[in-house]
């Protein structure tokens, strides 16, 4: 099957609604585009200082910090931050804590 352009799908201001988050911190994301089957999507995030225990990771997620600080804490006590700028990728079945260091934004991908 053949795609156009009108199969592309636009990501810019405004692209979806906000939905406020509740994982035990002061967090929101505005989820942009999703896959047809849920195979992926496309969102940005924010959050204010704080921080949340989660559990294993269902997918693989890429993820740009485009302003503030985190850090990811895995279940050895190991431990990473990242800042704007920065970017890295959280590996399907990671589980730990996120830290919100400074109040934060960051672009992701979720590869299903």
């Amino acid at each position: 099957m053949t795609k156009t352009v009108a199969d592309i799908i636009a990501l810019n201001t405004g692209i979806a609604s906000f939905q406020k988050l509740d994982y035990g911190m002061d967090e929101g994301d505005w989820r942009a585009a999703e896959g047809a089957n849920k195979g992926y999507a496309v969102g940005l995030w924010e959050g204010k200082r704080g921080e949340v225990e989660f559990p294993a990771m269902p997918y693989d997620e890429a993820c740009w910090i485009t302003e503030g600080r985190v850090a990811l804490i895995d279940s050895l006590g190991g431990r990473k931050e990242f800042a704007a700028g920065q970017g890295y990728v959280l590996p399907k079945g990671f589980a730990g804590r996120w830290i919100t260091m400074e109040d934060a934004k960051k672009f992701y991908v979720v590869l299903e």
